[in-house]
């Protein structure tokens, strides 16, 4: 096989349930002579190997890595960083369906915009696997309003990047274990530029019970620690205060160890002084921020 343009990582774990459609969405994929997948698969089991070499042989840009102790998705997308032999990386969700043309669409859309080092695009929601609804993620268009990047998250579950960029910008911050994707895309932001792909890249699986990202309340807990790095000061919620002392702020931790943010993002003390006027506007919404936690994490309602 030659090398690759593209290597996707995909991270497994549990996911018996998704495999056969998975692998028949990887038979539907167009251009496959430039992609590796790297299927990164997490305490296995006997069932999930089973079928997984039952589809190999069909695909030899499939490579099956086995990793007998479970480690946290970022850690798992950090290893296949690693290990990817492509001059883009893509993530894959194996819960998720990628459309025939998105890797090659993504491709188009960086190869057309050297200056852009991540791509994203559209996607639509499905409720239940393999059933597509009609609800369409419209992501911003980083050229209209490359601001917004620096504070909410757009890049969405389909982004794919240009691998050399992580030298200048780091790998996942490791300490998260559900907004690493965000947080690395404000420091894409700060760092390059963004391009938003043409089409449909694929169907995302929302408001699936099980699922880590349904877990609202840690998922608030590291947006604050997000909000506090990157002096987004005015979306901070006071409820989630004591994330100061289990998360490390102004580092971010890969390959094994701690390093400074300011590695990753020049004139960082003046960018977050310049910001300070917003830490006021977050008193406005504390009241409400009191509120919302008492209800819904007090009184379950």
């Amino acid at each position: 096989m030659k090398n690759p343009k593209i290597t996707v990582i995909t991270s497994l774990f549990n996911c018996a349930q998704y495999l056969e459609g998975y692998f028949k969405c990887i038979a539907s994929l167009k251009y496959k002579d430039e992609l590796e997948i790297l299927l990164l698969h997490n305490a296995p089991t006997d069932d999930e190997i089973r079928i997984i070499q039952s589809h190999l042989a069909l695909y030899p840009f499939l490579k099956h890595h086995i990793i007998k102790n479970r480690e946290g998705l970022y850690a798992t997308w950090n290893r296949g960083i690693m290990l990817a032999k492509g001059d883009f990386i893509a993530i894959w969700n194996v819960d998720d369906i990628r459309l025939p043309l998105s890797f090659h669409l993504q491709l188009e859309a960086l190869n057309k915009n050297p200056e852009a080092v991540l791509a994203y695009g559209d996607f639509y929601y499905m409720y239940q696997y393999g059933i597509p609804s009609k609800d369409l993620v419209c992501n911003i268009d980083f050229k209209k309003s490359s601001k917004q990047f620096l504070r909410t998250f757009h890049i969405g579950c389909f982004p794919m990047w240009r691998k050399g960029i992580h030298k200048q910008m780091g790998y996942f911050d490791e300490q998260f274990k559900l907004v690493a994707d965000y947080d690395f895309q404000i420091r894409v932001a700060i760092n390059g530029c963004l391009v938003k792909s043409d089409g449909i890249l694929g169907y995302y699986l929302e408001h699936v019970p099980g699922k880590l990202s349904a877990n609202s309340f840690l998922q608030k807990k590291e947006q604050n620690v997000v909000y506090l790095r990157y002096g987004i000061y005015d979306l901070i919620n006071w409820v989630y205060w004591r994330v100061v002392f289990k998360y490390k702020i102004n580092e971010v931790f890969f390959n094994n160890k701690m390093h400074p943010l300011s590695v990753f993002q020049e004139h960082r003390t003046k960018f977050l002084i310049m910001r300070t006027p917003l830490f006021f506007l977050s008193i406005l919404k504390q009241p409400r921020n009191v509120l919302s936690f008492f209800k819904h994490s007090i009184l379950k309602k």
